[in-house]
């Protein structure tokens, strides 16, 4: 008897185990493309020049009514990127589809659009699409060489534009790419940029060693005709870089310890400089300028430039 009991009170909770409902995917499908204008709109990641006009769309279906839509777009990558700046909201939609389809005209700057969506039953789903240009722009970097220990020197990585004092460059020196000295000691060396594997024979940073990363190469394009704008007004895209760098003469060295070309040296305000990283990519920088605090005891010397470089290719990793 016992027995046909223990049974009789199991069975509703096996009832119960084998009749739930099994869990279902989150029904909201949203799709996106981006392509110049005139060309196909799909996904996939791809590079913009600047001045190109963009075409983007976003389409929303969910089966079970769209509740809300959030549209934001985050402007800038790396040093340049700005808060998230919300376009639209949509809320209580009567309708199970969303589409919007708008233009970019004239980019300027890497842009990234993002879409959130909630469905009546509390599900939701975030896009993305990438509006990245072929070339990074950083219009106002402030490297440092000041004092006599080395505990200020700044360095900048040309990847996000980013700039680090010495004690970020030995717990990741290979994020370093170049850079800023100021040689007061030495009488026919100034101002200069050195790229960071031979950083060391400057003296300025003694610690680091040889061969840390991969090499940056320098060479004195010229002079520019304004301070703030001809880097801007010169440099549309990729292949300006390298024909600018082709076109460019080699830095010579007057220091026995520092190598031809992994130098520019002497450096003054609108000097333009042009330089090619190992990988293979090309860039600019035009100085803005050089506070050499000649003689001060702070011993702060500074020095602001503008730069394009080239971003690094695409991966699939």
């Amino acid at each position: 008897m016992n027995k046909i009991k223990f049974f009789l009170i199991l069975l509703p909770i096996l009832g119960w185990i084998g009749c739930s409902e099994v869990a279902v995917d989150n029904p909201i499908v949203i799709t996106a493309g981006i392509a110049k204008k005139g060309q196909v709109l799909d996904n996939t990641e791809k590079r913009f020049q600047l001045g190109d006009t963009l075409v983007y769309k976003f389409e929303v279906t969910s089966p079970n009514g769209i509740s809300k839509i959030e549209f934001s777009n985050f402007q800038g990558v790396g040093v340049n990127q700005q808060a998230p700046v919300i376009l639209s909201k949509v809320e209580n939609l009567n309708g199970t589809t969303w589409t919007l389809v708008d233009t970019i005209k004239n980019i300027q700057d890497d842009i990234r659009y993002s879409i959130y969506v909630e469905d009546n039953n509390r599900q939701f789903k975030t896009h993305q699409i990438n509006a990245y240009l072929d070339v990074s722009r950083f219009m106002a970097i402030v490297l440092y060489d000041g004092l006599i220990n080395g505990t200020s020197k700044t360095f900048i990585n040309l990847e996000s534009g980013r700039t680090f004092f010495v004690a970020n460059t030995i717990n990741d020196p290979a994020a370093m790419d170049f850079g800023f000295a100021y040689l007061e000691a030495h009488s026919q060396v100034l101002a200069c940029f050195v790229s960071f594997d031979d950083y060391w024979y400057t003296g300025n940073y003694p610690s680091a060693v040889n061969n840390l990363n991969q090499p940056i190469t320098f060479k004195k394009w010229g002079v520019g005709t304004t301070v703030n704008s001809w880097i801007k007004a010169n440099v549309k895209n990729s292949a300006d870089l390298k024909a600018k760098y082709e076109a460019a003469a080699n830095y010579p060295s007057v220091m026995p310890l520092l190598p031809d070309g992994k130098a520019a040296l002497n450096i003054k305000a609108k000097d333009v400089i042009s330089f090619k990283t190992a990988d293979g990519r090309y860039g600019l920088i035009q100085v803005t300028y050089v506070n050499p605090r000649s003689g001060s005891t702070a011993n702060n010397q500074t020095l602001t430039f503008s730069m394009v470089v080239d971003k690094k290719p695409i991966t699939n990793n």
